[in-house]
């Protein structure tokens, strides 16, 4: 090939280049245009789970035109690098929050989706109007050895001093164990530790602990007052049953003495006992 086919062929190409660049900047002003300048805003790097915790690893950055943009989304002005100032900002504002519904991986994250944690996002929105929550003192022998869990069901017998002796009685049945310790059905680890190793916020979360204290049931108000008396009297004691969550009978008890131990339908099962 000679020097003069060269030459055409190397002017050819770049008018083709130029003609391909005018046509992309072209269509790119014209997406701006019809879409608006691009802009970065904050999106779920993995699904959130309702009353999740949002995490430094739960959001990343997303760069998209102007027009995409609700009018609730955590979003810039401008296209901002996930390395400035104004993003780790930004995303410390964000951090430690509570998801309020569910947010899927990819998904813009909104003001309306997110809240600081709450009355709205703690324990009362589980407590059947009209009735209410209290928390009672457990250890290890009252409690079932502490394996009740948000959303067992249980009876709660009391034992009190009547005249010099004890008894005890069934005094609740069929009660709703709302939670153990701080941790409820709707479980937010609220508590953010630093990892060292990453820097990072990271959440510990209230489930894996056992060692509560307490245990809060729902009750109504007269209940709940009775509770409040017995537990504030010395030489009385509250202990907790636990009940399969599909038994829901009520039996009439009465009162249980210790003599009645001596008793022999104290010493026979209900039902007879199995043969």
């Amino acid at each position: 090939m000679n020097s003069k086919a060269m030459s055409v062929s190397l002017f050819m190409a770049g008018l083709a280049v130029y003609f391909v660049m005018t046509s992309v900047s072209s269509i790119e002003d014209e997406a701006k245009t019809k879409f608006g300048t691009d802009v970065t805003i904050l999106v779920a790097k993995t699904d959130i789970k309702e009353m999740d915790t949002i995490l430094e690893t739960s959001i990343e950055p997303l760069v998209v035109p102007k027009r995409f943009v609700e009018p609730s989304d955590i979003a810039f002005n401008s296209v901002v690098d996930a390395k400035s100032e104004d993003f780790a900002i930004e995303t410390k504002r964000i951090v430690g929050n509570v998801a309020v519904v569910s947010i899927k991986k990819g998904e813009h994250l909104s003001l309306n989706k997110i809240t600081e944690p709450n009355m709205r996002t703690g324990l009362a929105p589980q407590v059947t109007p009209g009735r209410r929550a209290i928390a009672l003192g457990v250890d290890e022998t009252n409690s079932v050895s502490k394996l009740m869990k948000p959303g067992d069901r249980v009876d709660v017998i009391a034992v009190v001093d009547s005249g010099g002796n004890k008894v005890a009685k069934t005094i609740l049945q069929d009660v709703v164990v709302l939670a153990v310790g701080r941790n409820i059905t709707n479980n937010i680890a609220r508590k953010l530790d630093v990892d060292a190793s990453t820097g990072h916020a990271k959440a510990r979360s209230l489930a894996e602990f056992d060692g509560y204290s307490s245990v809060t049931i729902e009750v109504d108000q007269a209940q709940a007052q009775l509770l409040a008396v017995i537990s504030s009297t010395n030489g009385s004691k509250l202990i907790f049953t636990l009940r399969n969550n599909d038994d829901t009978d009520r039996n009439n008890m009465g009162v249980a003495r210790v003599t009645d131990a001596l008793t022999d339908s104290a010493r026979q099962p209900a039902g007879g006992g199995r043969q």
